[in-house]
């Protein structure tokens, strides 16, 4: 898990872009989306809640994973994702590898299914670094923390795009490149 790498950043930044390029957009926290749609659970609105974000052409969703989801939390996101696909932009941003969705989603269908959902009609770009609050707090003087237990991925993380008029934006720390990994910082089809 890497955080500062620029993943938060460049979801932020498609969003302005897109804004720019007169799309809706609409930016939330997997937390916000989760707590939205069990409200909806609860007043037995979750589809108008889901048809309600979805009329936005883009919506951007933070920090997936970074708090486990219990059952019905997964099978609302999942039945949000699955509402999406091939209708609306999705981006995402996580600091867990693909093959990783697992650790925060309690069934392993539930993430196979929306990882294969999301990654359909994608591109990816890898980019590699080191968290940008780290290196500025050592170039104040500040000390290198200590290496993770798996350095060959530190620091990694997905964005992944997809063509007009679906864009599944799927970004993660520490993921593997499928397919060939000489495009690193590049596009590449997955």
């Amino acid at each position: 898990m890497t955080a500062g790498a620029g993943k938060s950043h460049t979801l932020i930044a498609l969003g302005h872009a897109a804004v720019a390029a007169g799309h809706r957009v609409r930016y939330l926290t997997a937390a916000d989306l989760v707590e939205t749609l069990y409200r909806g659970l609860a007043d037995n609105t979750v589809g108008k809640t889901i048809d309600t974000l979805l009329r936005n052409d883009l919506v951007l969703v933070d920090e997936v994973g970074f708090a486990p989801l219990d059952d019905t939390g997964a099978q609302l996101l999942f039945r949000f994702v699955a509402a999406a696909y091939e209708r609306r932009s999705l981006g995402l941003a996580s600091h867990w590898s693909f093959e990783d969705w697992g650790r925060f989603l309690p069934e392993h269908t539930t993430a196979v299914s929306m990882l294969d959902r999301l990654l359909h009609h994608c591109h990816t770009v890898i980019t590699d670094g080191d968290s940008y609050r780290m290196r500025q707090a050592r170039a104040r003087g500040g000390t290198r923390p200590q290496p993770p237990e798996n350095p060959a991925k530190s620091g990694d993380f997905q964005l992944a795009t997809s063509g007009d008029p679906n864009l599944a934006i799927a970004m993660s720390a520490n993921v593997t490149c499928p397919g060939d990994c000489s495009s690193r910082g590049r596009q590449s089809g997955v």
